[in-house]
């Protein structure tokens, strides 16, 4: 079960930063929840996940964007999740900032090296299955996902491939065709090898191409 690890008022409502270990992903995760004021015992508030990009923490967002301004007077709830795994020391996980720690890029890596980068696992499947068991006040069957750069690739390529689970889909700066980027090649080689047909999966200019009857409410804002 996630442990309460911090929590700020704001908005009339609370940022929370949670800690659990993560199955998925080998190791022990932070992710930060902003509950906005609630009006009565029983309400249960729809969710809005927040994939960040390179370089950046579940703190990044939760900081800096005000974001919950609006969350708070629309009764929305935000979830932050950070953006890899971390402290598993594996050799050159901390070599650059655009790869390995702070760079998960929201995919499954299946090299070797890099097996516990199972983070489109960890955000699609984990983290929503952690939330609707711990947090009765959140309705996960009502989400949205957005996200910034790394995030915003993360959920473009999340929803797409997830229309079911998600109403609606915002992206701002996205990395929205990495295949053919020097940070989606760098990343894409390591983690998925050189097949670059496996590249495509997570490429949301591919992924749009070929559903070719998406109706999808999608923003990118650039």
């Amino acid at each position: 079960k996630p442990t309460e690890i911090g929590s700020t008022k704001m908005f009339d409502g609370y940022n929370k930063r949670y800690k659990h270990y993560s199955p998925a992903l080998g190791c022990s995760m932070n992710f930060h929840i902003y509950f906005p004021p609630s009006s009565s015992d029983s309400q249960k508030f729809p969710v809005l996940y927040w994939l960040s990009g390179l370089t950046c923490s579940d703190e990044n967002f939760i900081i800096k964007s005000g974001a919950q301004r609006t969350a708070s007077s629309e009764s929305v709830a935000l979830i932050v999740p950070d953006t890899s795994p971390r402290g598993l020391n594996v050799e050159g996980e901390s070599d650059s900032w655009d790869f390995g720690v702070g760079a998960g890029f929201y995919l499954n890596a299946t090299q070797e090296k890099w097996k516990n980068w199972q983070m489109y696992d960890y955000i699609v499947k984990e983290l929503p299955a952690l939330l609707k068991e711990n947090f009765p006040q959140l309705d996960t069957s009502r989400a949205s996902i957005s996200g910034h750069s790394m995030g915003g690739h993360g959920a473009l390529t999340i929803y797409l491939k997830n229309l079911d689970k998600y109403k609606s889909v915002s992206a701002f700066a996205p990395i929205a065709n990495p295949v053919n980027c020097p940070w989606g090649q760098k990343a894409f080689t390591s983690y998925l090898g050189d097949d670059r047909a496996s590249w495509q999966e997570y490429d949301a200019t591919h992924l749009v191409s070929k559903y070719k009857d998406v109706s999808a409410t999608i923003l990118i804002d650039q």
